[in-house]
């Protein structure tokens, strides 16, 4: 039987020297955003930082797990990366894509666009995780928490 790890993505990072990148095989950590217990409540549309940074060469792993209270109709969160030293969006739904927080949620979601499709996706530089508000104006002291599991390179 042929060894499927020969196929073409580890057959180019062999011929540059290395075998698996670290953001394929190192140390697991957990980014946990929790919003504060008061604050007001969001517009569409806007966008809040974490001060949580992710690491160059890092990779976010599957599943991104989201749990939140019930919120305003329509609402929706994504979360994004943005650049850690000049806050300027990488892309703004790169982990997490518009999930639903109208309702009272718990659960593992792999909405990310830097994430679905089976794609490999490795952190260009040192990035900020930030949130934006979408769907409809958000709701004021709205419990929202979400885990980004990510490996460190």
């Amino acid at each position: 039987m042929a060894e499927l790890n020969t196929i073409t993505r580890t057959k180019i990072a062999q011929v540059a020297g290395s075998k698996a990148s670290g953001g394929s095989f190192n140390r697991s950590r957990v980014a946990i955003i929790d919003t504060p217990a008061a604050y007001t409540a969001p517009a569409q549309n806007d966008t809040a930082g974490t001060e949580l940074y992710v690491p160059q060469g890092a990779r976010i792993q599957l599943p991104v797990v989201l749990s939140c209270a019930a919120g305003a109709a329509g609402g929706t969160l994504s979360i994004g990366i943005r650049s850690a030293r000049t806050k300027v969006a990488i892309d703004p739904t790169a982990v997490l894509n518009a999930a639903p927080i109208n309702a009272a949620f718990n659960g593992p979601l792999n909405t990310g666009t830097k994430l679905v499709n089976g794609q490999y996706y490795t952190m260009p530089e040192d990035v900020e995780l930030y949130l934006t508000f979408g769907g409809a104006a958000g709701t004021a002291n709205q419990a929202i928490r979400a885990e980004v599991s990510f490996v460190a390179p």
